[in-house]
């Protein structure tokens, strides 16, 4: 390959993976140097309506039981995610496509409350309801965290939807994850900060690089890991430090997992590119095949990570993913750790992760 045009592919992933985070986050001088040359990177200016914010926490709260609240999750996590991010406008369409799919295959679900009457101050009640999920350890690979992040965040966006109705149901995912056993780390020390949570988070994922393409290797579940992390970011952000650091434990204890042993011979390679670049291009978004795994309906054995994806951890981990990335200046290790999380949404052989 000529120098030339491999420096100009560096280039340009670089462009790309960084321009939504210092444009849409305003951390400037992340990648000096790198954003100065994004003329080549075809950005719009299409977002999602705040009816999404709307449709994101009915979703939540209507759902029976707190796993799927997924749903709702995953709406709120692809209108920020587009809010945020300088995407093309084809691939903002195609996130708005595959979110109103998700909403019509479960519209029942997301069918509107009537007659909200809001009350602001009630959107405290969901921190509150958090403690007792966070305290001890790590439950439910950090859902009641990520949850809450989310729909407090979207709650003070759109606060005409603090309904009481919704306010108590969400409340109670965080009640039904806090009554499980927590785990525990094996090794326990603190973070400095949380920008250290955010590093340690990196350091782990890049453990896992004997794994890249060895879809068969069953992986720990490190995309939870990726959004458990930006989802306590997200709540020291919005002014919850006591809670962020009560659940640094369950997050010293989900970034632990140990790197799965496997014998190469037994483990076929199956390589494919998978750099955000490539899984934020119109090109991922429009291809036939993807479409057809996301919305299909979801089985282990023919699927492993098709439905599982649509279903609302697609929008989750790139949504979050976009929003660490920024904190992590070694770029190396960011192009590393995104080959090991994206090979999850990129290879449909994909066991676990």
């Amino acid at each position: 390959m000529n120098p030339g045009n491999n420096n100009a592919m560096i280039r340009r992933e670089f462009v790309r993976l960084s321009a939504g985070i210092i444009g849409g986050l305003g951390i400037p001088g992340v990648f000096d140097g790198v954003a100065s040359a994004a003329d080549d990177v075809a950005a719009g200016n299409l977002m999602l309506d705040e009816t999404y914010l709307e449709k994101g926490l009915t979703g939540m709260a209507r759902s029976k039981g707190w796993f799927n609240a997924h749903l709702g999750a995953a709406v709120l996590a692809g209108y920020y995610m587009c809010r945020e991010n300088h995407f093309s406008d084809a691939v903002v369409v195609s996130i708005k496509t595959q979110l109103d799919a998700l909403v019509q295959a479960h519209k029942y679900q997301f069918a509107p409350f009537q007659d909200l009457k809001a009350d602001e101050s009630l959107i405290e009640e969901i921190p509150v309801a958090l403690k007792p999920a966070v305290e001890g350890g790590l439950r439910a690979h950090g859902h009641a965290v990520i949850y809450t992040a989310l729909s407090v965040r979207a709650m003070r966006d759109a606060p005409h939807m603090a309904d009481p109705r919704l306010v108590k149901l969400l409340c109670s995912h965080n009640g039904q994850i806090a009554a499980k056993e927590p785990t525990v780390p094996k090794v326990r020390k603190d973070y400095a900060d949380t920008q250290a949570m955010i590093e340690a988070l990196f350091d782990s994922l890049v453990r896992f690089k004997p794994l890249l393409g060895r879809p068969s290797v069953r992986r720990p579940n490190f995309v939870h890991m990726t959004t458990h992390t930006e989802a306590l970011m997200t709540l020291e952000s919005l002014g919850y430090a006591e809670l962020t650091k009560i659940g640094q434990l369950g997050h010293q204890a989900h970034i632990g997992e140990p790197v799965p042993q496997f014998d190469p011979a037994e483990r076929p390679l199956d390589e494919c590119r998978c750099t955000l670049s490539d899984v934020m291009s119109d090109e991922f978004w429009e291809d036939e095949e993807n479409k057809k795994r996301w919305n299909a309906p979801w089985k282990e054995k023919d699927s492993p990570n098709g439905y599982w994806l649509a279903f609302g951890h697609l929008f989750k981990v790139l949504y979050s993913y976009h929003r660490l990335i920024g904190h992590i200046e070694d770029k190396e290790k960011v192009r590393l750790a995104s080959r090991i999380l994206l090979e999850r949404v990129v290879n449909p052989n994909v066991q676990g992760g």
